[in-house]
């Protein structure tokens, strides 16, 4: 004989709503969505209504506990600039210039050894990675001109291909931990290939053999991009 499970609200959570997204395609291939919010009567939903932004700020409001999963030691770091979380978690911080050891694949012509870097803004959102550079000198405003990191294997939109080199930063519980083992994931990365013409004013490969060794990053050589600071966290 069939058994018919019964749920105990004491024992069990027991469905009371429901959020229900609908998508249509046009003639131009235009997606329009909509999102229902549906409660429960019983074994049923209730006839929908759209979902407002107050009942979605309540279920963001309960899930919050679990989005917020880092915390800083004490007072905020120097270097922050940003940090926010929508889903995925956002933080934005800057690493002073100094020397750097890097390692490059044989391929690329440059010798892995210790290289002069200008100061690098850093943008982790999720697991996904962009570097930016901005000049030395340069004060740290919602203005300030972001300009082409000048690495390897970073995008023109300052995208960080981080190959087989994992970012998987779930087990720290500090924003301070995280931002140093991004850090020391990037720079100790293999640097394989250039992804765009506008990484220095130069050759690259000349820039860095001329750089070989020196203890500080000629910030004239760096390329604008079309980005302000206050774009890189707004976006």
């Amino acid at each position: 004989m069939e058994r018919i499970a019964v749920l105990q609200a004491t024992d069990h959570y027991l469905p009371k709503f429901a959020i229900i997204g609908h998508a249509k395609e046009d003639n131009y291939y235009r997606n329009d969505h909509y999102f229902s919010y549906h409660e429960v009567a019983g074994t049923k939903l209730t006839a929908g209504m759209p979902l407002t932004k107050d009942t979605a700020r309540n279920i963001f409001t309960c899930l919050e506990g679990e989005l917020i999963k880092f915390r800083f030691k004490g007072m905020l770091p120097k270097n922050l600039i940003h940090f926010d979380f929508k889903g995925n978690f956002q933080l934005i911080w800057y690493a002073h210039p100094k020397q750097r050891m890097l390692y490059f694949e044989t391929k690329t012509g440059i010798p892995s050894g210790k290289y002069p870097l200008p100061k690098l803004v850093f943008k982790l959102e999720g697991n996904s990675l962009k570097i930016f550079a901005i000049k030395r000198k340069d004060t740290l405003t919602d203005d300030t001109v972001l300009y082409h990191a000048p690495m390897l294997n970073t995008g023109k939109q300052g995208n960080v291909c981080m190959g087989n080199a994992s970012m998987d930063y779930d087990g720290f519980d500090y924003y301070e931990d995280v931002m140093g083992f991004v850090e020391q994931q990037f720079f100790r990365s293999v640097f394989t290939e250039t992804h765009h013409t506008s990484l220095v004013d130069g050759n690259i490969i000349n820039v860095m053999k001329q750089n070989f060794g020196k203890p500080s990053f000629d910030d004239r050589v760096l390329i604008a991009t079309k980005m302000t600071l206050n774009q890189l966290y707004e976006n």
